[in-house]
C-alpha cells in the first residue's frame, strides 16, 4: 500500500529514477560507513534506479541501530532531496540527520555538531518518498554525512538503497549537470526554482 500523509517535508509518487541520477556521479569507493556489519557494504547501496529493488546488496548496522554514512563529492554539489529504501521487520531507519562539509564526524563527536536538517522517516520499500532538503542549506556541498540514529524496532538497521537528487558541478566548474524532475511534485517545489523535463545540461 502506498504511504499517504500531509507531511510537506517529503513528496510521494516518485516513479522516474532519472531525477536521482546524482548517484552516477559518486565515487562509491570513497563512501564509508561507521558501524556497518560488513566492511564497505555501504558502497553498494547507491544503486541505479533500475536496481533499487535488488536485495542482494545492503548495509546493516553491527552493534546497535546506528549508522553514519560519509559521502564525499568530487565537485561542488547541491542536494535537493533524498530517497531511502530500508529493510523490513522494523529494520528501516526512522530518523535521518544530515551534516554538510564536515568529514570528521564520528560517534564520539556527532552530538557536538548541529545537524543541517533532520527528517522523520517512513517505511518505504518501493522508493516512493523523496525527503526534501532546505534549498538554502544544501548548496555548495563537497561532503555529506547522513546519520541514522534509530529504526522501527529491530535490533539492527538495514538500508538497501539511497538516492540523491540535485545539481552537480564539474570539478573545473565549466559544465553544470542539472538533474530535473520529469514529474514534479507540488510539495517538493514550494521553494524550488528548478522545473522541467529530466535532462542533463552539458
Amino acid at each position: 500500500m502506498a504511504h499517504q500523509c500531509n507531511d510537506s517535508s517529503h513528496s510521494h509518487g516518485v516513479d522516474d529514477g532519472i531525477e536521482y541520477s546524482l548517484n552516477r556521479y559518486l565515487d562509491t569507493g570513497t563512501i564509508t560507513c561507521l558501524n556497518e556489519r560488513v566492511k564497505d557494504s555501504v558502497q553498494h547501496i547507491f544503486k541505479s534506479w533500475e536496481d533499487r529493488h535488488d536485495l542482494k546488496h545492503f548495509v546493516e548496522s553491527c552493534d546497535d541501530q546506528e549508522l553514519i554514512i560519509n559521502i564525499p563529492f568530487g565537485a561542488v554539489t547541491q542536494i535537493k532531496s533524498i530517497i531511502i529504501i530500508g529493510g523490513d521487520g522494523g529494520s528501516s531507519p526512522n530518523k535521518m540527520k544530515a551534516y554538510i562539509n564536515n568529514s570528521n564526524i564520528d560517534f564520539g563527536n556527532i552530538s557536538s555538531y548541529a545537524c543541517t536538517q533532520e527528517w522523520n522517516l517512513h517505511e518505504d520499500f518501493e522508493g516512493q518518498i523523496g525527503y526534501s532538503t532546505k534549498p538554502t542549506k544544501f548548496n555548495n556541498i563537497n561532503h555529506l554525512t547522513l546519520y541514522f540514529p534509530s529504526n522501527f524496532g529491530s535490533p539492527t538497521s538495514k538500508i538497501y538503497f539511497i538516492a540523491l537528487k540535485g545539481v552537480y558541478t564539474s570539478a573545473k566548474r565549466e559544465i553544470v549537470n542539472t538533474v530535473y524532475e520529469s514529474k514534479p511534485q507540488l510539495q517538493d517545489h514550494k521553494s524550488d526554482i528548478f522545473n522541467g523535463v529530466s535532462h542533463d545540461l552539458s
